[in-house]
């Protein structure tokens, strides 16, 4: 054997030495990882004013919660397999991360996505949010039996594409947006672009898409309209959004494993997550200070023409599924109505 053979073999040995320690400090972390996703007591804790509240993305400041506001202290995948509902939202309108923060505060359970979309991981969350079946939208893997059904967010289409346009842009040119904020402090892409934007052909292409994506999830609960809830960005975000809030708890509360927090918790969790800030209400949800999530659309129009077939493709949705379903039509047609306001605001003629 040669001098460098000889002083090759030890190294050789070291290096396979430090790639074993290596393997198995990585599968070390990854079991350790995955224990703290899914770690669950076998009672859910929760707290309340006097309390110390920790956790992801649930962090609030002790001094900031109503003496019986009682909410998870954080939220993990569950333990044990549940039911999970799909959150089904048009791309870029902001009510899914509403509704995600909604749902984990009631349950206490981490929703999912296709940022952190794992088979495993959805069997133990309580939502798994999609865009599906717009561009770029994965599909859930095998037969979704499993899941409870799925809520269906819908808002008016012409806010829903202005807002996916202003998060567009605003991922492109790196501007911060929030989608909580009242609608004076909402970010807005200039003026000048979006009208560029709308008299291109995207705005129709977006519009399909958006009559696409409510066809596909009213016909794949056509059968069993009791798995489907319907809840509008509208009616979230409004005076009365701590109502549909107990709407999302009841359903939620018969997905398997899963339970929701104390019912006179959800109207304070509802001012807290939506509204980031706390309106007392003396017990009667329709006194809340009500913040105008809406687009400011007054100086970004539409033409006379985009409004019409806007108006066309909402009645055209309103026939063809509001026969049979009122909750339907009726968004449907306050969506109509709401054009018949953007008219006299926001048609140009350019």
């Amino acid at each position: 054997m040669t001098t460098n053979q000889a002083a090759a073999k030890p190294m050789s040995s070291k290096r396979a030495t430090l790639q074993v320690a290596a393997a198995l400090a990585l599968s070390a972390y990854c079991l350790l990882h995955y224990a703290w996703l899914t770690e669950s007591p076998p009672e859910q804790k929760w707290t309340d004013s006097a309390s110390l509240i920790r956790g992801r993305s649930l962090s609030i400041a002790v001094a900031d919660l109503p003496p019986r506001c009682r909410i998870p202290r954080e939220y993990r995948l569950s333990k044990q397999p549940t039911s999970p509902t799909y959150l089904a939202s048009f791309h870029g309108d902001g009510g899914a991360k509403v509704v995600s923060s909604l749902a984990q505060a009631l349950t206490g359970i981490a929703a999912t996505n296709q940022v952190n979309y794992a088979r495993r991981r959805i069997d133990h969350s309580v939502l798994f949010e999609t865009h599906y079946p717009l561009e770029g939208a994965i599909k859930v893997e095998g037969d979704d039996n499993n899941f409870r059904g799925a809520i269906q967010l819908l808002r008016n289409p012409v806010d829903s594409i202005l807002s996916f346009f202003n998060a567009f842009y605003a991922r492109k040119y790196h501007y911060l947006i929030d989608f909580r904020a009242p609608a004076e402090e909402q970010f807005r892409a200039p003026a000048e672009d979006w009208i560029r934007y709308r008299d291109s052909a995207q705005f129709a292409d977006q519009l399909k898409a958006y009559e696409r994506f409510v066809i596909h999830w009213m016909n794949k609960y056509k059968k069993n309209r009791e798995d489907l809830l319907l809840i509008t960005y509208e009616g979230i975000t409004g005076g009365r959004g701590a109502i549909f809030t107990k709407q999302i708890a009841n359903y939620l509360d018969k997905s398997e494993g899963i339970n929701v927090i104390d019912p006179d918790s959800i109207p304070c969790i509802w001012e807290k997550f939506v509204h980031d800030k706390w309106y007392p209400t003396n017990g009667d949800e329709s006194t809340a200070t009500t913040i105008s999530f809406q687009e400011r659309a007054d100086d970004r129009p539409l033409t006379q023409d985009q409004l019409f077939v806007v108006s066309r493709m909402l009645q055209s949705l309103g026939e063809r599924f509001g026969r049979d379903d009122k909750q339907f039509s009726t968004i449907m047609n306050s969506y109509m109505n709401r054009l018949h306001d953007y008219s006299d605001s926001m048609i140009r003629m350019y």
